[in-house]
Parts: structure tokens; C-alpha cells; sequence
């Protein structure tokens, strides 16, 4: 795959989760989070395993790697999902961004130690900077509030995002990126499924169901669990696991610019100092890559001109 495709590729998947937040509002004007969450990855494996199947695009798993792909929805979506959604009812949104905003950190070393991923000087340094400019992005959207509750949730979050990205990149190697995300979606369904019977089961009975809730989901599941997954799972499988999580400090800079151009919130000096920084830590993680770029691209067009 062609590098600037797997930089737009990356790009997609991380605006597509971005504008999620926005959704999620909408989705919880009428049903639950276990709700949002079961019904998203029904409807993803439905339609998955439906274009599998007329398509013949049927990959069948070794029982080893059945093993394996159920670990990886173990990750991711159950793990961060319980992580995040339990945790920000402690923290406030300010203190969440900044711990989410550890998880390339901790998928650079877990990507260093497990999978032995070579880690330059300009990726540990884009992290860092990358990281600083979420945090100065999160220190203008309120006060810092936590609770030890909340950080343990929080923390679970971050041990699901990074474990998912080190145990999918085998995967990526052996099956193609649909069989990935159709398997991830219906176990993750699988793994949802108690804890909606049980927390959430006799409000999905009784609640009277919107067609905006339900819209809202499908979308949800068209961009988030199937489209975002889908490109994100090709990032890895290119650039590896470190190279590929910095990219998720691009959610919180979508998210601002999507609030500023929808819902026309303000933004400030502090939050485009933290926006620059974070694109800036964004291309200098990525330098050696870019390098070699735009050295293709000089030698292209230096053989057109010929």
C-alpha cells in the first residue's frame, strides 16, 4: 500500500471516531450505552459477514487464531469500551483526554518489548510532543477532576487500546482486514451481551424507540465499527503499532474543529497552541516516512522531466 494512502487511510479512521462523540449525544437521547454498544456490532457483523459471503471473501481462521481474534475483541471493543464509559463518569472530560492521550505512549513501549518494532528517535519524540499538545487542548476545556475509581477505569481503557493494537498486528499478516473486523464485531457482541441482558435489557423492552435513536446507531456503526476499524486495522498492518496509536491524538483535534464548524464553540490561543503541537508531533513521528516521500516524489519528477 502506497504511504500517502495509509496516512489517509489513518486520517479517516481517527474522523470517524471523532464525529462518534457527536452521535453519542443523539443515541443517548434514547437508549443506554450497553444499548449503543450491542446493537452497533450486531448490525456491523450482520452486514460483515453478509459481504463476506456474497462476495466470497471467506477467509477461514486457523483454530489458533479463532483463539487469538477472540482476545482481540476481548481488548477492543470490550475492554476500552467498559474502561472509558465507566471512567468518565468520574474524571472530569479535561483529566480523561489527558489519560487517554497515553495510550500511543504505552503502545510505543508495549509495540518496543513485545513485538520487537524498531522505535526511532523521532517517533518517541513525536509521541512526546503529540501528547503535551492534548494536554494543553485538555487544560482549556475545564478543571482537573479524578477520582481513583475513575483513573482504574481509565486505566483499563488504556491496557485494552494498546493490548488490542499488539495483538491484532499478527493478524493483520495472516487475514485480510474484513475477516478482522467481522470477527472483532461479533465477538465483541458476544462479550456485550450479559451485561446488556442484565444492566440494560428491561429498558430496551419498555423504552418507546425513535427513529433519530436508531438512524443515529446505523450511522455509528457504518463509519465507527465497521468504516473506522476497517481503515485503522490497515494502518497497523503498514506503519506497526507505534506509528499507527499516534495517530489517535487526532480524535480530540477533530472534535474541537467539528464543535467549532457545528455547534460553533469558541476556540482559543491555548487550544490552538495544543492543536499545532499535536500535529506536530503527528508529522515528526512520522519524519522517517515522510522523508522517503518526498524523496520519491523529487525522483519521480525528476525522470518526468527527462
Amino acid at each position: 500500500m502506497k504511504l500517502w494512502v495509509t496516512y489517509l487511510r489513518a486520517i479517516g479512521a481517527m474522523f470517524c471516531w471523532s464525529i462518534t462523540f457527536v452521535w453519542y449525544k443523539i443515541a443517548y437521547e434514547t437508549y443506554l450505552p450497553y444499548e449503543v454498544v450491542l446493537m452497533r456490532l450486531v448490525l456491523a457483523t450482520l452486514i460483515l459477514f453478509t459481504i463476506m459471503t456474497f462476495s466470497r471473501h471467506w477467509q477461514k481462521l486457523e483454530k489458533k487464531d479463532l483463539w487469538r481474534m477472540m482476545i482481540v475483541a476481548f481488548f477492543e471493543p470490550f475492554l476500552y469500551f467498559n474502561g472509558e464509559a465507566n471512567g468518565m463518569q468520574y474524571v472530569s472530560s479535561s483529566m480523561g483526554s489527558i489519560v487517554i492521550a497515553t495510550i500511543p505512549i504505552f503502545a510505543a513501549i508495549g509495540a518496543w518489548l513485545l513485538l520487537k518494532e524498531r522505535i526511532s528517535i523521532y517517533v518517541i519524540l513525536g509521541v512526546i510532543v503529540s501528547c503535551v499538545g492534548v494536554v494543553i487542548m485538555s487544560f482549556g476545556g475545564g478543571e482537573l477532576r479524578a477520582t481513583l475509581t475513575g483513573i482504574m477505569f481509565l486505566a483499563l481503557a488504556i491496557f485494552g487500546a494498546v493490548g488490542y493494537g499488539l495483538t491484532v498486528r499478527p493478524l493483520t499478516l495472516k487475514y485480510s482486514t474484513l475477516t478482522i473486523v467481522a470477527y472483532q464485531s461479533l465477538f465483541g457482541a458476544i462479550y456485550f451481551l450479559p451485561m446488556f441482558i442484565f444492566f440494560e435489557g428491561n429498558h430496551f423492552l419498555n423504552v418507546t424507540h425513535s427513529a433519530r435513536g436508531l438512524s443515529t446507531i446505523v450511522a455509528m456503526s457504518l463509519f465507527a465499527t465497521i468504516g473506522a476499524f476497517v481503515l485503522f486495522t490497515d494502518v497497523i498492518r503498514s506503519l506497526g503499532v507505534a506509528k499507527s496509536n499516534i495517530f489517535t491524538n487526532l480524535i480530540p483535534v477533530f472534535t474541537i474543529v467539528l464543535a467549532f464548524l457545528i455547534l460553533g464553540d469558541p476556540i482559543g490561543l491555548r487550544t490552538i497552541l495544543g492543536l499545532s503541537l499535536t500535529l506536530m508531533g503527528l508529522a515528526l513521528s512520522q519524519y522517517a516516512d515522510l522523508k522517503k516521500l518526498k524523496q520519491r516524489y523529487l525522483l519521480g519528477e525528476s525522470t518526468r522531466a527527462r
